[in-house]
């Protein structure tokens, strides 16, 4: 029996949370009135057990259509977001109810770390962005130090995930078509043996490449 990285004891039963399973199920609803999303290769996300997904973000849709996504392939996922969207009126709750992950600066954002590390190891699936925002120019955004330390910690498998067609900016009111692709997990191996900060951005970096590799995927 699969066990969680360290702990010896098999992986957590899926935690009952049936307002979170409703808002999702609405969440897939306006998703499909909204986006005419093609998904190529859900079949690499694990049925069971953790890993890491590691997607481009370009717009608020994006996370939604990840998370319908990952619903759809009867998993939840879990982001990391930045502690102001909890703050929001509707959002907020939506954050809360979801048990998604805020992410605040220094001590904060260890916490954060921290906390999906207990939610990987729980055996969860939880999603990052390597680039901490939506960047003003995807091209050329750096990966942030976060992705890597999360990943480099955990041991667990690294899924990069990208997206086109939900980029800011695009038409609001006509029904969008857009493609998300899910990768093989990222080959972290041979990063430098140096610890700390330089290990954690040389990790980001491999992750955000492997990202963006696959947005040159043509179906």
């Amino acid at each position: 029996m699969t066990t969680a990285s360290g702990t010896g004891r098999p992986w957590a039963v899926a935690r009952r949370e049936p307002v979170w399973w409703l808002s999702v199920r609405v969440l897939d609803a306006v998703v499909r009135m909204l986006v005419d999303v093609r998904v190529v290769g859900a079949e690499r996300i694990p049925g069971s057990g953790p890993a890491l997904l590691a997607a481009n973000h370009v717009s608020h849709l994006d996370p939604v259509v990840l998370l319908v996504m990952a619903h759809r392939a009867g998993r939840k996922l879990r982001f990391l977001a930045v502690r102001e969207a909890f703050d929001k009126p509707v959002a907020g709750w939506f954050f809360r109810a979801g048990r998604h992950i805020p992410v605040g600066s220094g001590a904060n954002g260890l916490a954060a770390v921290r906390l999906a590390r207990e939610a990987l190891a729980a055996g969860e699936l939880v999603g990052v962005y390597p680039e901490g925002t939506i960047p003003r120019d995807a091209e050329i955004a750096a990966a942030k130090a976060g992705a890597g330390l999360l990943a480099t910690t955990s041991g667990v498998p690294v899924l990069p995930v990208a997206t086109r067609g939900l980029e800011r900016g695009a038409a609001r009111w006509r029904r969008r078509r857009a493609i998300v692709v899910v990768g093989d997990p990222v080959d972290l191996d041979g990063l430098s043996h140096e610890r700390g900060r330089a290990r954690y951005d040389e990790a980001s970096t491999r992750i955000l490449g492997a990202v963006r590799a696959l947005l040159d995927f043509r179906p």
